[in-house]
């Protein structure tokens, strides 16, 4: 049964207009609008039936050729009981910048309002890219395994939005408003569209149902994003001590938002691994604090100063730490003769610091073993198309891979349950077995807004996953050379036509797992 309001309208001769109607179901089930009836002149009932064309069926190429509809759920609906109703709003902290800046992060501020009748529960957010950053205040202690943003999954995309309610934790109450904070690094070129997709559940007491109701809210946020600086870096062996390697950085401002004012401030660099450390190279900055063709920061002793289209290149010293560590080490590196300081994560970690590395480098994992699997799909089917063909011998390597990896799968599940750290955790970027990578954070700040709105804002630049020794093969040479003689030797060459010098040569493999083969002349 239902209740459906009465309206009379008067109608002048050849003349159309538009009635509006509102229905309210009384009982819970499938309901469906067939028709409608109306009254002339309170003497004549006249029943109109709706007959709707459903939307064409593009599934088979019959229906296609034959403009096969199916069938309309325009009104049909089907009535449960009440459901919460979440509205979804994001705005700036700073509300007077109008542009962005590549790698900038900004402050924010994301409302959740629920306008139904019944609380919501399970708040998820997903969004297309690795832009937001839930600020977490519930107080959780948190290590290197954990998860950063509260990230639910592989994807570094699908969030749990954590939050205390008026009566519980984690349910949004009807007439209820939450504010979370949150930060959003932009990325990419142009006018970016950044999407977001909340889920949440209808949130009870005593819920006993396995697949609770659900629904879904929707927001769409389009940020121009203008150049701000560019990063690029190269690792060259050390010809000093075995093991060290030499990290060059090359920043370059490409700024472009403004007419004047172009100057970027850059802070300090990072570096992030587990097996190494990075110190600065002497010789590179004065007691001012840079050397002549920077320009140091007034207020800021350990940032430079880089104009419009200025290019800078430092050059650091990366050593292996002695022993084992337990935890990654972050290196930071001001841009001033001060030095370096390395600490470990573990006890003095910036969990914003190295949130939006992590959840980039689960991003980019994720999707690419996403295009992978879509490629083996596809490739599946295609066999499915020539069955009863004999196999190549493509194939048959492919199925023994796959039968030995099942294996080993099983033989490790059978020695029990291990730990593994959560894909968009640090030590999910700096695994303690395989690989020796570092990862490199520049963090940096510039002035923005006229002279009555004047401003400063923040960012970060990255390089990930920069291989110091790789695994198997690399597109660098795989040997490194060094040799070891006397400095300065004095010799009268009238008495002796030639000179003999002990010259020690040393070649060393930088790739791990291989054996490299060559020829010495």
């Amino acid at each position: 049964s239902f209740v459906v309001t009465k309206k009379t309208v008067q109608m002048t001769p050849s003349s159309s207009t538009v009635a509006s109607l509102e229905i309210c179901p009384l009982l819970k089930g499938d309901f469906k609008i067939i028709g409608i009836r109306f009254k002339l002149l309170g003497e004549v009932w006249i029943y109109h039936r709706f007959d709707l064309p459903g939307p064409l069926l593009q599934d088979t190429q019959l229906n296609r050729s034959k403009r096969v509809r199916g069938k309309s759920m325009l009104l049909k609906s089907k009535i449960e009981e009440e459901m919460p109703s979440l509205k979804v709003t994001i705005t700036p902290n700073n509300k007077k910048q109008s542009t962005v800046l590549q790698g900038q992060i900004s402050s924010w501020v994301l409302k959740l309002s629920n306008y139904g009748y019944a609380p919501a529960a399970n708040i998820m957010l997903k969004t297309n890219a690795p832009w937001l950053n839930i600020n977490d205040e519930m107080g959780e202690e948190k290590d290197e395994n954990s998860p950063t943003s509260n990230c639910v999954g592989p994807s570094g995309t699908l969030m749990k939005i954590p939050f205390r309610g008026t009566h519980k934790s984690g349910i949004l109450q009807p007439g209820e408003s939450i504010e979370v904070p949150v930060l959003i690094r932009t990325s990419g070129g142009g006018r970016q569209d950044f999407y977001m997709l909340c889920r949440y559940e209808l949130g009870k007491e005593n819920a006993q149902d396995s697949s609770p109701r659900h629904r879904w809210a929707r927001k769409l946020l389009s940020i121009p994003v203008y150049p701000s600086i560019t990063m690029s870096a190269s690792l060259m062996p050390s010809y000093v001590n075995n093991g060290e390697h030499v990290l060059s950085v090359e920043l370059m401002n490409y700024r472009s938002d403004r007419d004047t004012g172009l100057d970027i401030n850059f802070d300090n660099l990072c570096v992030i691994s587990r097996h190494f450390e990075v110190k600065q190279l002497h010789g590179q900055f004065i007691a001012d604090g840079v050397t002549n063709s920077l320009i140091p920061v007034d207020n800021k002793s350990s940032a430079l100063e880089v104009g419009w289209q200025e290019r800078v290149a430092l050059h650091y010293l990366v050593t292996p730490i002695a022993g084992t560590t337990a935890s990654c080490n972050i290196s930071t590196l001001p841009f001033s003769i001060a030095g370096s300081a390395s600490f470990d994560y573990a006890k003095h970690g910036d969990a914003h610091l190295t949130d939006f590395i992590c959840r980039e480098r689960a991003h980019d994992v994720f999707r690419s073993m996403l295009e992978n699997h879509r490629r083996e799909k596809e490739r599946l089917l295609a066999e499915q198309e020539k069955e009863g063909q004999p196999r190549h011998v493509a194939q048959i390597r492919r199925a023994k891979t796959s039968l030995s990896e099942s294996e080993s799968n099983l033989s490790s599940l059978s020695n029990g349950p291990v730990a593994q750290p959560h894909p968009t955790s640090i030590a999910h970027m700096c695994p303690s077995e395989g690989t020796s990578n570092i990862n490199v954070i520049c963090s940096w700040s510039a002035s923005v807004g006229e002279e009555d709105q004047h401003g400063t804002i923040v960012g970060q630049h990255h390089l990930r996953n920069m291989l110091i020794r790789p695994q198997n093969k690399s597109k660098g040479c795989p040997l490194s050379m060094t040799a070891k003689h006397l400095e300065k030797v004095c010799h009268d060459f009238d008495t002796a036509s030639h000179l003999d010098v002990d010259v020690e040569i040393t070649f060393r493999n930088r790739l791990v797992e291989t054996t490299v083969e060559f020829e010495f002349a």
